[in-house]
């Protein structure tokens, strides 16, 4: 959840403040009551130091470090959009070593760059994952990036309209949410993550639409990691079971410890999936469990409060399937673009080895709408073959 100075700092972006570079680690940040007056931000000793009062008094990042932060990242979205790959496969015959531009094909959102193979003569648009979008895919990805940054649906339709000129309603951008987390999460789905020997377990109560259900999270001590989440309507040994699975499917290695509250249902749990596999097993496994263990599960209960959080500027979720949405979603972005101060502002995912820098959502909406081109061309290859 994006605390006071952070939403600050975003509205003073979306009322399009100048900002200034003075060379490679100094800006210039207009003063949002007096447009006279700006506020110089320089980089020193890791970290943003601005010259405004509320950082000079508080020494903590204030909404103009904010606001320059925001827009350097949406100044890198909008170079990983215009620098795609110039040769992409021709989608014909799979290759790129004769493929040359050939004009461009002109769409509301934009120009695209067109594309001729010279093997087969056949002419293409390289298509990504924002296939038939008519808004800018930065614009697009800024979107989701905002909502799970903790901006309702309608400031976030508010940020659209003032920056990019794209006037759409909250509920469009809540299908842009849909449809993109879900593509994500079935490209990150089938990945592994390096894990630590300790793994938490706990569950909390979620509201939808007025009744309350159970939401089931399995973190990694070191990586800080959210290896897997689940939500069910009961808090029984067959669904801690299940997200127990969910964790060893996506971990490349087994836990030898692991710590949950005095639920009786995670000892069962992890009797039976954990341990009747190999008899070997069973001793190597350390179930910390119950009050005296409470202060050990601090991580997963942090994690917990940065998720309610979030959820208080959402108004309720609707059904369970928008539940499923928003937690797949808030999950990658704790995951993978949410840096965190434990981690020597890491994101987990580049704790766990599951990316080698931190992503944005335009870097995974490409990286998996490229797999899943990749995967239908050797699917189609295949066939051909057969």
């Amino acid at each position: 959840m994006a605390n006071k100075r952070e939403l600050a700092g975003i509205q003073l972006l979306q009322k399009k403040i100048s900002i200034m570079q003075i060379d490679q680690s100094t800006f210039s940040v207009c003063s949002q009551s007096d447009p006279n007056k700006r506020y110089e931000i320089r980089w020193s000793r890791n970290r943003w130091i601005c010259a405004c009062k509320d950082f000079e008094k508080h020494d903590k990042k204030c909404k103009h470090i904010y606001a320059l932060e925001y827009y350097l990242t949406l100044s890198e979205m909008n170079t990983a959009s215009e620098n795609l790959s110039p040769q992409p496969p021709c989608p014909k015959c799979g290759s790129n070593q004769h493929v040359t531009k050939r004009g461009f094909r002109y769409r509301r959102a934009g120009p695209e760059q067109r594309y001729h193979c010279a093997s087969c003569k056949f002419r293409f648009v390289n298509e990504t994952a924002f296939k038939w979008m008519r808004t800018k895919s930065r614009a697009v990805a800024a979107c989701l990036d905002l909502y799970f940054r903790g901006l309702s649906l309608r400031a976030v339709q508010q940020h659209l309209k003032d920056s990019y000129k794209i006037n759409v309603t909250h509920a469009t951008i809540y299908n842009w949410l849909k449809k993109y987390v879900t593509i994500v999460s079935e490209f990150l789905e089938n990945t592994q993550a390096e894990t630590s020997l300790r793994w938490h377990a706990d569950e909390t109560l979620v509201r939808i639409k007025g009744r309350y259900t159970v939401l089931w999270n399995l973190l990694d001590n070191e990586t800080r990691l959210l290896i897997a989440m689940q939500i069910s309507s009961r808090r029984d040994t067959a669904n801690a079971q299940k997200l127990l699975r969910k964790g060893t499917k996506k971990s490349t290695s087994r836990p030898l410890e692991i710590v949950t509250d005095g639920l009786q249902s995670y000892d069962k749990a992890i009797e039976a999936e954990l341990q009747n596999t190999n008899p070997d097993d069973r001793q190597g496994i350390i179930h910390l469990q119950g009050p005296l263990t409470a202060g050990l599960n601090n991580r997963l209960e942090r994690y917990h409060g940065t998720l309610k959080s979030r959820l208080k500027t959402t108004h309720h979720l609707e059904n369970e399937n928008t539940a499923q949405t928003f937690v797949k979603g808030f999950s990658t972005h704790y995951n993978f673009i949410r840096p965190h101060k434990g981690l020597q502002g890491k994101t987990p995912a580049q704790a766990a080895k599951l990316a080698h820098e931190k992503s944005t959502w335009l870097s995974l909406i490409q990286q998996a709408g490229e797999s899943k081109r990749a995967s239908a061309f050797s699917q189609k290859a295949k066939r051909k073959t057969d």
